[in-house]
């Protein structure tokens, strides 16, 4: 028998394909369900189920999952297995509900959804809903250490005094982390913690391009209202090109950042406003002294840096 025919992903060669759905009886009586995939002159036949799980490696539907639900474009703060299978549709044109369901409890899991049962429905609420996230940075330091003596400045310490100004309590925390070398998010080597405590902090990866990292902070108790924390991110990543950005979406009254090695540099550093497009010169503020562990240590320090503000740094050695 012959079902109608729709377009899928060929799990051979992984192109779009005409599908036609057929079903035979074996010798014992049983029923078969296999797929003939038509495309560009060739036709491929596969075991319906065996051909559902060709669409995707392991963990990948979960991965897509969570940017999906954490994009702008995923509306829905309450939402049914079906919600999310037809949010997948594009890139997982097979794949079924059951699926779909176990990639969702894994989410569960660790604890970026939550189940919430009404009647005999069950839905899922995303506890990182885009509108819930937003908080202040107080103030924010960068320490950008020389640990290879090549000026690539790979070491990173990063630490922010996060205060939540809203009416509700945050669970997770939104970063995005960029670069001027391809690196895979594990290479990075990133550990997250709480600066006074150095209580480990868990990440979860929503999006891994090669140049830009965007994260979710999971903190291990939720910060109510009027409460701060003190976060840290350590990580390894090298600056070919000799340059520092920062932006931030939040008034800041303060930023510094550090750079610690054993070559002396020249440092040119601007801040550009972000209404009048304004740049002010930082070079001449930029104060250089030494260390026990590092020969050179150059401090920058920016007071009352307004939102969307530009912060730039390049160096070069002597």
């Amino acid at each position: 028998m012959v079902y109608v025919k729709e377009v899928r992903v060929c799990p051979v060669c992984n192109v779009k394909a005409v599908v036609s759905k057929k079903w035979v009886l074996n010798s014992y009586g049983k029923r078969y369900n296999y797929l003939i995939y038509q495309h560009d002159g060739f036709v491929h036949y596969s075991n319906e189920k065996a051909s559902i799980s060709r669409n995707f490696k392991k963990g990948e539907m979960v991965k897509h999952l969570t940017e999906t639900i954490s994009s702008e474009n995923f509306k829905y703060g309450l939402f049914k297995t079906k919600d999310a299978k037809v949010a997948l549709s594009n890139k997982f044109l097979s794949i079924s509900m059951d699926s779909v369901r176990d990639s969702l409890y894994k989410l569960v899991e660790t604890g970026m959804l939550e189940t919430v049962r009404k009647g005999r429905i069950i839905y899922f609420l995303n506890t990182v809903y885009k509108e819930r996230l937003s908080f202040v940075d107080d103030s924010i330091n960068f320490e950008l250490l020389d640990l290879d003596d090549d000026g690539m400045f790979k070491g990173h310490i990063f630490t922010s005094i996060i205060r939540n100004d809203k009416s509700w309590p945050l669970y997770y925390l939104p970063y995005k982390i960029f670069g001027d070398s391809d690196v895979y998010y594990d290479d990075l080597q990133i550990r997250a913690s709480v600066a006074e405590s150095n209580e480990t902090l868990k990440t979860l990866i929503l999006e891994d391009k090669p140049r830009e990292k965007r994260l979710l902070l999971k903190l291990n108790r939720p910060l109510f209202p009027n409460e701060s924390i003190k976060i840290r991110f350590d990580y390894y990543w090298q600056e070919p090109k000799h340059t520092f950005f920062f932006t931030a979406a939040t008034f800041m009254k303060s930023f510094e950042l550090k750079l610690m090695g054993n070559m002396p540099l020249k440092i040119q550093g601007t801040l550009t406003q972000p209404t009048t497009g304004e740049i002010k010169d930082l070079s001449g503020s930029i104060i250089s002294s030494g260390s026990r562990k590092w020969k050179y240590v150059y401090l920058a320090k920016i007071r009352s840096v307004k939102e969307f503000s530009v912060i730039h740094f390049k160096w070069k050695s002597l």
